[in-house]
């Protein structure tokens, strides 16, 4: 996907290269070393788990994930996802990128919220279509009034939409056919809902880089 604005990460050069002790534009957890996630491993006794990690090869996995790694990302949506809902992409990007390119054209209108992450304005664009962003303010909490991409923890604000107000913009979508793209496991609350997460926000792993579409 080229980019139509520079891809700006000024603020992480500055934190890892400027000598700061904190970045406090992450939206994402605290990462995880090797040594931590075995620890944690160990510590409740998954010696299965274990065994996994230490005979698994860096060879190539199947387009789409491995099965099992979908089976395991299935069973956070609950039985209503299986594997074979769920695909597997390296990191969200690319899975924005192909939700895109899958559910928009040149005759699609794109509403997304901004400030916000760079691929979900700029994902509808390389796929053709208009693209309206809804400007947030910190002046209200980051709050949504009216207004379909999602965006859970809020990046870059790290808020959350109210139960209500979400519920709202999903009847809303449904009264109108729109398909939903939320950055976050979104359940069974829409059936147009397509999920997109990554290792980075929940579980501290985006060096991992692997992320996913269900």
């Amino acid at each position: 996907m080229k980019l139509t604005e520079p891809w700006s990460k000024k603020h992480k050069a500055v934190t890892k290269h400027g000598g700061l002790p904190h970045n406090l534009s992450n939206s994402f957890a605290q990462p995880l070393t090797m040594g931590e996630l075995l620890r944690l491993t160990r510590a409740r006794g998954d010696e299965a788990l274990l065994a996994l990690y230490e005979d698994h090869d860096l060879g190539y996995t199947p387009n789409g994930g491995s099965r099992d790694l979908r089976e395991a990302v299935a069973e956070l949506y609950g039985p209503s996802v299986g594997a074979d809902d769920v695909v597997v992409f390296t990191g969200a990007q690319v899975a924005l990128q192909t939700a895109a390119l899958a559910l928009v054209d040149e005759t699609a209108h794109a509403i997304a919220f901004a400030p916000g992450y760079q691929s979900v304005l700029e994902a509808p664009v390389h796929a053709g279509a208009a693209v309206t962003s809804i400007p947030l303010s910190p002046a209200n909490g980051w709050a949504v009034d009216v207004a379909a991409v999602l965006n859970q923890p809020y990046n870059p604000a790290g808020t959350l939409l109210p139960k209500d107000v979400f519920a709202a913009l999903v009847e809303l979508a449904r009264e109108h056919g729109i398909w939903v793209l939320c950055d976050e496991a979104m359940a069974d609350a829409y059936e147009r809902g397509l999920s997109c997460v990554t290792m980075s926000k929940p579980w501290g792993a985006g060096g991992a880089t692997i992320g996913w579409l269900a």
